[in-house]
């Protein structure tokens, strides 16, 4: 029996002020399909997404989920419809638990008028369980992780048993073995008559796990390619127009003798004890499962957790930051995993963000009084050196696409002029141009002489980047490999907690 069409778009457009976004004429998603959706960052698609959850109006055209037409910019609606969306932007409520999140707005099954915890809670681990996530339902969402906070994301989206699954970036924040579940879940999802929409920047991934690979560009539907037409090459092509030179090549060798990180027997909550060196111009990988303390310990030689034993020295001076004020004064940057919510202030001029680590220095040379000149003077020039692309320094930053607030970020620590540099995914959520550039700016922080310690889940990534690779499993270093003796295989072992040796 054929497939039946699960959503149809017509005529869709949508435009923002003079500038048209998307622009749809026609398009048919089945029921049973994993489908594709590929392009650069600003093509369309979270504009797309919105859309289909309907909380994006188009200013012309209808949308039809199975059959029913879509009432504009009503979300309720869309879910009614069986939408159901997991957004990489976590819309979660920080000081409620993980259970009283994955019950918002609905009740567990065989709930009474009044509010039972007990039977949340039992709903909720039940969630968790079928996805083989083990995350306390107690526990504020606050204190979570990204990738724990992505994993809710999902358990909630699919607690509402939906027909139409819409996964914006599922696997970004996660390390090779959680995006497996993921995919799995994709595909399971598919089998049993569902369609998914499977939106990406990870096109190996996208491409194992579609059935249907659609790219968009410059708001067009470009190419609607089948698994076998999707190549790597094929995809990029499509995407950026042309072909994309190599993203990056080996690391130029650490030259450099000095040691600037040197850390001994470092434990902090959950993690330790760590014994780890970096040198300059050294680019250093991190890798690990979720969990395993990757993020952890950048935080705590960020100054943004608390240490509780061993010795850490940069420069060869003790360093014990007790904030991350500390951490800055001594030399030290971080670009962490949610820029949005770690990073930026969202709200304020692109200007403000660039200029924020760099204020007492600025303050400094004028006597302690902040010049707007000087303030517009380091903002134009730090956009134009990175290549931050945005009508003006006084644009709000959360306006930008998530390549051009990566960008601001890596500008405002290279304007520190750190001696250390931590980066925590720092390709989460943006599309393989930027990519391409923000590999530069890591390769360029290591010839300037930075030690530069980078947290990745994309294992391709650390092998194409760094000199080193230690492996983290359960808050410890469980190995540590060279270039030239370095697999995924190796390193996937090293990262479940076992020994590496052959």
């Amino acid at each position: 029996m054929s497939a039946g069409v699960a959503v149809r778009l017509a005529g869709v457009e949508k435009s923002y002020g003079p500038v048209r976004v998307l622009n749809v004429p026609d398009l048919e998603l089945l029921e049973g399909q994993v489908v594709g959706l590929v392009g650069e960052n600003g093509a369309g698609k979270s504009t797309l997404m919105g859309i289909l959850a309907g909380t994006v109006a188009p200013d012309a055209g209808e949308v039809e989920i199975l059959g029913v037409r879509l009432s504009d910019g009503q979300p309720d609606h869309a879910q009614q419809l069986g939408v159901a969306m997991v957004s990489q932007e976590f819309p979660l409520v920080d000081k409620l638990s993980v259970a009283e999140n994955l019950f918002l707005n609905r009740r567990p099954a065989g709930a009474g008028p009044l509010f039972d915890r007990r039977l949340v809670e039992r709903g909720a681990e039940a969630l968790l369980r079928d996805l083989g996530v083990r995350i306390p339902v107690h526990r504020l969402v606050e204190t979570l992780q990204v990738p724990q906070r992505q994993m809710i994301e999902l358990a909630k989206a699919l607690g509402r048993d939906p027909r139409v699954l819409v996964l914006d970036e599922p696997t970004s924040a996660l390390g090779p073995v959680e995006s497996d579940v993921v995919i799995r879940v994709a595909r399971a999802r598919a089998a049993r008559g569902d369609c998914v929409l499977f939106v990406g920047h990870r096109l190996d991934e996208v491409r194992r796990v579609a059935d249907r690979v659609l790219v968009l560009r410059n708001g067009e539907l470009v190419a609607d390619l089948t698994p076998a037409e999707a190549t790597e090459v094929r995809l990029i092509r499509e995407m950026v127009g042309r072909e994309l030179e190599q993203q990056a090549a080996e690391p130029p060798p650490a030259r450099d003798p000095r040691t600037v990180l040197e850390v001994h027997g470092l434990t902090a909550e959950g993690l330790g004890p760590i014994d780890l060196r970096a040198g300059a111009g050294e680019i250093v990988g991190v890798a690990g499962l979720m969990g395993s303390g990757r993020s952890r310990l950048l935080r705590v030689l960020m100054g943004a957790q608390a240490r509780l034993d061993g010795e850490v020295r940069l420069r060869d001076r003790p360093y014990a930051p007790r904030d991350t004020a500390d951490a800055i004064a001594a030399g030290v940057g971080m670009v962490p995993e949610d820029r949005k919510l770690q990073s930026l202030l969202v709200d304020a001029p692109v200007r403000w963000n660039l200029s924020l680590a760099v204020l007492p220095r600025l303050a400094r040379r004028t006597l302690g009084l902040l010049t707007p000149r000087d303030d517009r003077a380091l903002a134009g020039r730090l956009v134009r050196d990175f290549g931050v692309r945005c009508r003006s320094p006084e644009q709000a930053i959360g306006t930008l696409s998530g390549g051009n607030q990566q960008r601001a970020v890596f500008a405002r620590w290279f304007a520190t002029e750190p001696g250390l540099l931590l980066l925590d995914e720092p390709t989460r959520g943006i599309d393989v141009g930027a990519k391409a550039e923000i590999y530069r700016l890591v390769e360029e922080a290591a010839a300037r002489g930075m030690a530069v310690v980078v947290v990745s889940s994309e294992l391709e990534e650390l092998m194409l980047l760094c000199h080193r690779i230690v492996v983290m499993a359960r808050g410890r270093i469980t190995g540590e490999l060279a270039r030239g003796d370095w697999s995924k295989e190796r390193i996937m072992t090293a990262a479940a907690g076992t020994s590496m040796a052959s």
